[in-house]
């Protein structure tokens, strides 16, 4: 009876382990870490395109290092190409965020050609890319944390 007991516990000890490693490896492919892709491309691309009217046109590029590259096209602060160092903290802030919004699920073009006076969000984080220009998935929160971030981040002027 008892080795039987002893079996079973055995049996089940290992099933649990399994689970956890499953499940640890599962957490590994959407995780944080999985957005952290790309050695020579920009860790983060975030753009916005102009519109008939005054909407905000920029683009940002964030480096696997932290350095951080932004080019105000229109509507926005500070206008023209300038440049930064987001520290370590800032970039797992956007990590964590995008996984937690499983932007690697939201993938896709969200696009309506017939609708012409639209601007769009383009995003591209590790090897997911979105293009939201109409009913496009709701990533308010990590828009939120990318303006904010340029917002109260002190730009330098780029060279020429």
């Amino acid at each position: 009876m008892r080795a039987t007991r002893l079996t079973r516990l055995g049996k089940d000890l290992a099933l649990g382990t399994w689970l956890l490693s499953a499940a640890l490896m599962a957490v590994g492919c959407h995780g944080p870490q999985a957005y952290f892709k790309g050695e020579n491309a920009p860790l983060l691309t975030y753009e916005r395109t102009m519109c008939f009217g005054s909407c905000p046109a920029f683009k940002l590029d964030i480096q696997a290092d932290g350095h951080v590259y932004f080019n105000g096209r229109a509507h926005t602060k500070p206008l023209g190409k300038y440049r930064a160092q987001w520290p370590e903290s800032d970039l797992q802030k956007l990590a964590q965020t995008a996984a937690n919004l499983r932007l690697d699920k939201k993938a896709g073009t969200y696009d309506n050609p017939m609708i012409m006076d639209l601007p769009s969000t383009r995003l591209r984080f590790g090897n997911h890319q979105v293009l939201d220009r109409i009913d496009g998935p709701d990533l308010k929160e990590l828009y939120v944390l990318l303006d904010s971030l340029i917002a109260t981040t002190t730009w330098s002027p780029e060279p020429r």
